[in-house]
């Protein structure tokens, strides 16, 4: 029992001390620039809107609205505040777009699209019933792949 009561202030000790070191990096360092040059920054490089900013784990976590109205993460240096500069949106095709790319002469019956990865994978029947598996790029609308099925 005694062994027992010893090793409590033990315990106490490490668990204030493990959870003070979780917490000292949710808290900016001499060198973090401050807040408002973060948002500064941010608001300098076209974002349009900030839903949230928190420092955590050593950087600047930030949940911005760009320029398509979308919320983009992003995360920032403290040291420097750099902001990344928003990413040009690109553009992908619809499943109908997809469709209309393949070759008809390719797939007579189309039995399936999916949208996976960056391309729809187009299944359908050639025009000898053959099972035909389609890849089309979701940016470019070329056909990345075709397989037939044995």
């Amino acid at each position: 029992m005694n062994k027992i009561l010893g090793l409590i202030p033990t315990l106490v000790l490490m668990i204030t001390t493990l959870s003070s070191n979780g917490f000292a990096e949710d808290i900016p360092n001499s060198t973090a620039l401050p807040l408002a040059k973060v948002v500064s920054n941010i608001y300098s490089q076209g974002y349009s809107g900030i839903n949230k900013i928190e420092y955590d784990d050593g950087v600047y976590k930030v949940i911005v609205i760009n320029k398509d109205g979308q919320e983009q993460y992003l995360y920032i240096d403290p040291a420097t505040a750099a902001v990344p500069v928003p990413k040009q949106s690109t553009k992908e095709i619809n499943m109908s777009q997809a469709i209309a790319a393949i070759p008809q002469d390719r797939c007579k019956v189309i039995t399936s699209v999916e949208y996976y990865n960056g391309a729809y994978k187009v299944e359908c029947l050639d025009s000898n019933n053959y099972q035909v598996e389609v890849l089309v790029d979701a940016v470019s609308a070329k056909i990345s792949q075709i397989s037939y099925d044995d």
